[in-house]
């Protein structure tokens, strides 16, 4: 073993080393001498890749940008975006890869190449999104749309607008990213979008449905989703796809339906813990054991909690089980000790005790919390009085009256 290691070792080392040798020397104008430059440049990032030498790939990035003024535009940008796509195979690099990113740009600008700057820009607004920079991406994402509306650029204003939902999504604005998803959309009607853009957008239209909890809408475009991600072969959100559709419907509280979705050939393909995590949730809200969905949670932590459509939702679901927990166990009570509550729940006093608060207001419970005593009095719910209908009616009649009457004097003094 030793000795296969040290003969890896030698090989890596003569093969950096012929690399050098050759990105040492100008590329030259035929067309193998710019071929075998192009290999040698991405076979000395690969190797950097795998052996995760991060500033060794960061400074062959910066060094060879010069060269590549020579040749074809389109090549250079493509090079640039190839060596710059070995870095994300590199965990913990996502400062590096902003600099990076930042430094191609300045040098894009200073090369007048606008088309390599624009795919440099989206690609950090990208980036700043897994930073959760959530401002700076904005800030970017506005300056390329002006820019991209004005040149009537489709393609990378559909990749733009759905960033920007994204970005409104993440910092818990829905309405605007319902309407960047729109204008995306609208402009995808318009060119040829590749699948994997088109996998996206149905994506970002399944997560803001089920943002208005309406999960059988969500749930079909998680499919087309899937279907996407799965005939480019992109495994991860495939899974990430699959791993929503079962949130949907374990939403839904449909467990038949999660079981069969399990079995289907897609689970089957992308089995792992990711979908061992929703099993185990779907298992313990179909028992209704609260006790039963925190082990879940906290055994898949990492897989439940890395996402954050899904750990939003499942949070949503957890105060669900709560509320319905809570209202069967004082169901038959006029009168509790919220210590008793919470010994049939199995939660802490502290937990129970704010959370039967919450419902008092939300008026999912009629009654008081008589901290003094440790108890909940639950009161038998009345009709409600149509009094207070009826005089905050006149109320607003009289305000709307006032308004006119203050407008029509305003207009007198004028």
């Amino acid at each position: 073993m030793a000795q296969d290691n040290a003969t890896l070792v030698a090989s890596a080392k003569k093969s950096e080393a012929d690399y050098k040798d050759i990105l040492s020397k100008p590329p030259g104008s035929n067309d193998k001498a710019v071929r075998d430059f192009e290999n040698a440049l991405m076979g000395l990032g690969e190797l950097y890749r795998d052996q995760k030498r991060t500033q060794d790939l960061a400074t062959l990035i910066q060094q060879t940008r010069d060269v590549l003024t020579s040749f074809a535009r389109a090549k250079t940008a493509k090079l640039v975006r190839q060596l710059l796509d070995l870095f994300t195979a590199i965990p913990n690099t996502l400062d590096t890869q902003v600099s990076v990113t930042k430094s191609c740009i300045d040098w894009a600008i200073s090369q007048r190449q606008g088309f390599l700057r624009q795919g440099l820009e989206v690609r950090l607004v990208g980036l700043y999104m897994q930073k959760q920079s959530y401002y700076d991406a904005l800030t970017l994402i506005n300056t390329l749309l002006k820019e991209l509306k004005r040149l009537d650029d489709k393609l990378v204003l559909v990749e733009v607008q759905l960033l920007e939902s994204r970005v409104y999504h993440a910092l818990g604005n829905v309405p605007k990213g319902r309407a960047a998803l729109t204008s995306a959309r609208t402009s995808a009607a318009s060119v040829y979008c590749p699948p994997l853009l088109q996998a996206g957008l149905d994506m970002q239209s399944g997560q803001l449905h089920a943002e208005d909890s309406d999960f059988n809408t969500a749930f079909s475009y998680f499919i087309e989703a899937m279907e996407g991600y799965h005939s480019q072969d992109d495994p991860v959100k495939a899974t990430s796809a699959l791993q929503y559709m079962l949130l949907c419907k374990i939403m839904l509280n449909l467990k038949s339906d999660v079981d069969h979705l399990m079995t289907s050939k897609h689970a089957l393909k992308y089995a792992g813990k990711n979908l061992d995590a929703m099993k185990a949730v779907a298992r313990a809200h179909g028992n209704r054991s609260l006790d039963e969905y925190e082990q879940a949670l906290h055994a898949y932590r990492f897989e439940l909690g890395a996402d954050r459509f899904i750990a939003s939702h499942l949070r949503r679901l957890y105060d669900s089980m709560l509320e319905q927990n809570l209202i069967k166990v004082i169901e038959p009570f006029s009168r509790v000790e919220i210590a008793h509550v919470a010994t049939m729940v199995g939660l802490d006093v502290q937990q129970v005790e704010r959370k039967l608060g919450q419902m008092i207001l939300d008026k999912v419970v009629i009654g008081v919390l008589d901290q003094g005593a440790g108890v909940l009095v639950i009161y038998e719910e009345s009709e409600r009085d149509r009094g207070y209908d009826a005089a905050l009616a006149t109320i607003e009649k009289l305000g709307e009256v006032v308004e006119v009457l203050y407008s029509q004097q305003a207009s007198l003094l004028e």
